[in-house]
């Protein structure tokens, strides 16, 4: 459509060369023949002025005499003509060069509201992946406090995390089993996560003499993937933090509620990959 509006608006800007050519033409034979002059190099225009003169004699073949010339009204209707005729070409430039313009607005219109359908149909396509995603796990480990690791404190190790997991099993109704020298709780509701979030916070803000090690990794199906993510999570050891990678946070963000907020815990370098953590707070 720009190679068809582009090539009508140089028709008619020909046309409009053509028109004042033909009108300075005019003159010239009006002139010639005013003067009884022979300018036979005019014979090439004749044809088309004397077209205009005849159509000029149709409206008045009146004359006028002046300075021992007749001057003929045809001829001045002739120009009439043509300058009618150039006003009009111009007027239709005009409304090309704006049919153009609105043809371009339509079309980025059209292009954004296509633009933002898509956009919507992608949203909802990962809304839908997203919310589709339900099983997760956290991983929890223990070690003692630096200030109870003395042996004075007597501080047993293995009898604190019976406790914890008596106290999460209660909450949660759910048993763990053991791994990476941690507990693995399972959990089918990523959409119900706040709930069990509020658990491992009362977890953290307890009194007991323990420094926490809480990891969240959804489960996506892709198990050597999800292992690997979890097994760097856990490697990075944010004590007393829940934490979790950028994938876990991301979808976190399709739930409809939102009691906690998230913030990046930094970029890691693991091989030649890079992975980004996250961790879940209070807000």
């Amino acid at each position: 459509m720009s190679s068809i509006f582009g090539f009508l608006k140089n028709i008619l800007q020909f046309l409009k060369i053509v028109l004042v050519f033909c009108m300075l033409m005019l003159l010239l034979y009006w002139t010639k023949n005013l003067a009884n002059l022979d300018w036979g190099w005019m014979g090439f225009i004749s044809p088309v002025l004397d077209c205009f003169i005849g159509i000029g004699s149709m409206i008045s073949n009146g004359s006028l005499k002046l300075f021992e010339a007749v001057f003929e009204y045809k001829y001045m209707w002739a120009l009439v003509i043509m300058i009618a005729l150039y006003y009009i070409v111009h007027f239709l430039y005009i409304a090309t060069e704006a049919m153009e313009e609105a043809f371009h607005e339509g079309h980025k219109l059209i292009k954004r509201i296509e633009e933002r359908k898509f956009n919507d149909s992608l949203q909802k396509e990962q809304t839908d992946e997203q919310t589709a995603i339900k099983k997760y796990r956290i991983f929890v480990s223990t070690s003692v406090k630096k200030k109870f690791a003395h042996l004075e404190c007597n501080v047993n190790h293995e009898e604190q995390n019976k406790l914890m997991n008596k106290f999460l099993m209660e909450k949660l109704s759910i048993a763990p089993t053991q791994y990476e020298n941690g507990y693995l709780y399972s959990f089918s509701d990523f959409n119900s996560i706040d709930n069990v979030l509020d658990v491992f916070f009362k977890l953290l803000n307890s009194s007991a003499p323990l420094d926490y090690i809480i990891c969240v990794q959804i489960c996506t199906g892709n198990l050597i993937e999800e292992k690997e993510q979890l097994k760097s999570l856990i490697d990075l050891k944010f004590e007393n933090k829940i934490s979790m990678m950028s994938d876990t946070a991301f979808r976190y963000k399709f739930n409809k509620s939102h009691k906690y907020g998230t913030s990046q815990l930094g970029m890691f370098q693991k091989g030649n990959d890079t992975v980004e953590a996250h961790e879940f707070i209070v807000i």
